[in-house]
């Protein structure tokens, strides 16, 4: 009997591939963070995060979808195709990705002159115009690492591509760095070479990963989903993802832009950049990038809704277990921590970064469920929620307006993540049996406002980086201390935790 490829010993070595992947890339992309906006001027930092968050949002519209058509079925394609259906199907969701990016890029050439116009960015226009091709290679990359290796469970080779092109990028700064000033086009013409050699090395993993497997058999009887079928969850999760968009860091950035400055546009880049970083090592996000397969395969094979929700509701708490004690030491250490980061070039705006996580707390919960809607083939509901969330974006515009600053782009990405939350967590009660922890969660909050409140009451040190670590660690240890007490976690989820672990270590 054949293992099977979304097994217990298949996810713990994906598992493990992953999170040294990420460990050594987030350690990069942190010290490229702050490099870069110690190298660059303000003016031209700010520049940088317009091109970034474009970039963002064009790879957001050009996927149409598709991302979640991998997800859904990859998993099932794997269980139960043939290796040459697998290789067809792979090649058809890439082919279709590159086609629909390479028509946005041409669509966004031509529009570049008068977007750059709009924002008072004219004098960067050649500069945007090189960034495109940033934005294909970086584009292809994502497509087959995020969206083709990630869901058959090759996060190996998938972090070595990223962690190769931050690498890369990290080293060409340097030498840029050797020959003198560093201006925005040479950080251009590094990103270009760093991403090329990343989308390279993921399309050779997956070449061979396709050979490897060709001979598979597939299981007698399966037949494949139409594509028409397959079209009905990627126009729900793109209509979805396209509202989604209007109250996003990305989209805000450009409001910020346009009404508040480009020195606050380069404080909110930076922002966004540590905001991002944050989200991307939530547990959350380790399901959406690696427990999601295992959860999908699960439930096209055996194990239904029940067990869906329990892994649901597990991954949720996991993760907001992770980020309150982050929330507690930012709120804690205020302007100095973001301050050190900037090289002194951002002080006294510490709170808005605290404010920016507090949107982390209905996120980290938005990807879980999504894909427990996904996974109940209710992908409509996705579409009503994101479009109610999208009330956020007059929020966020009437806020600035009234003078709030940055403030009004915060406060909208948490009421939009919550409005979002709240209607799919309301439509699946009443049509499923998904119900979410909520005392569990409840607990969890308890115990974050006691160890925040505890902390504060300690004379912390929050000058320099030493009087920053011994914040974190008072911080994080009373908040651990309150979490032992109300235990968030329940019998079963700390049993289980451990046996993953092989160590007691989940008393919570």
């Amino acid at each position: 009997m054949s293992v099977s490829p979304y097994s217990n010993v298949a996810l713990t070595r994906s598992a493990a591939h992953f999170l040294t992947g990420k460990i050594a890339s987030a350690l990069l992309t942190l010290t490229i963070l702050l490099w870069l906006v110690r190298l660059l001027s303000v003016e031209e930092y700010g520049a940088y995060v317009t091109l970034v968050a474009g970039m963002e949002l064009t790879l957001a519209l050009t996927s149409l979808g598709l991302p979640w058509v991998a997800a859904r079925y990859l998993p099932e394609f794997r269980l139960y195709a043939s290796g040459k259906i697998l290789a067809h199907f792979v090649w058809q969701v890439i082919v279709r990705l590159g086609l629909f990016l390479i028509a946005g890029l041409l669509l966004l050439f031509a529009l570049v002159p008068w977007f750059l116009a709009s924002l008072d960015l004219a004098q960067h226009t050649d500069v945007a115009k090189l960034y495109l091709l940033v934005l294909l290679m970086e584009g292809l990359g994502r497509n087959i690492r995020d969206y083709i290796l990630g869901p058959l469970l090759q996060q190996g080779p998938a972090q070595i591509s990223l962690a190769t092109r931050n690498l890369t990028m990290l080293l060409l700064l340097g030498m840029v760095v050797l020959q003198g000033t560093v201006h925005l086009d040479h950080v251009v013409l590094v990103e270009l070479a760093a991403s090329m050699l990343g989308t390279i090395l993921a399309f050779r993993a997956l070449v061979r990963y396709l050979q490897v497997h060709r001979d598979l058999p597939g299981k007698d009887g399966w037949q494949p989903q139409k594509w028409r079928d397959m079209w009905r969850i990627a126009r729900h999760m793109y209509f979805n993802h396209l509202v989604t968009l209007a109250y996003s860091p990305q989209a805000f950035i450009f409001l910020i832009q346009r009404y508040v400055g480009l020195e606050a546009t380069a404080l909110f880049g930076f922002l966004r950049s540590l905001y991002t970083q944050i989200s991307n090592y939530l547990p959350a996000t380790l399901l959406f990038s690696l427990i999601r397969p295992k959860l999908i395969a699960s439930y096209v094979g055996e194990g239904g809704v029940g067990e869906l929700t329990r892994n649901a509701n597990l991954a949720g708490k996991l993760s907001l277990f992770v980020l309150m004690p982050v929330l507690i030491f930012v709120w804690v250490v205020d302007g100095e921590l973001l301050s050190l980061l900037s090289g002194g070039k951002f002080t006294g705006a510490g709170y808005y970064l605290g404010g920016l996580l507090l949107a982390l707390i209905p996120f980290s919960q938005r990807q879980i469920l999504e894909t427990v809607a996904v996974a109940n083939d209710m992908s409509h509901i996705c579409s009503w929620a994101g479009l109610l969330g999208a009330l956020a974006l007059p929020l966020a515009y009437g806020l600035v307006e009234s003078g709030l600053g940055l403030w009004g782009p915060i406060i909208a990405m948490i009421v939009g993540q919550m409005i979002f939350n709240a209607t799919l967590i309301a439509a699946m009660a009443h049509t499923n049996t998904y119900r979410p922890d909520t005392i569990g969660f409840l607990k969890l909050a308890a115990a974050a406002l006691a160890g925040f409140m505890m902390t504060q009451q300690v004379a912390t040190p929050t000058h320099g980086w030493s009087g920053l670590l011994i914040a974190a660690v008072i911080g994080c240890s009373l908040y651990l201390l309150a979490s032992y007490f109300l235990k968030p976690f329940q019998v079963e989820e700390r049993a289980r935790l451990n046996r993953l672990l092989k160590r007691r270590v989940f008393v919570w």
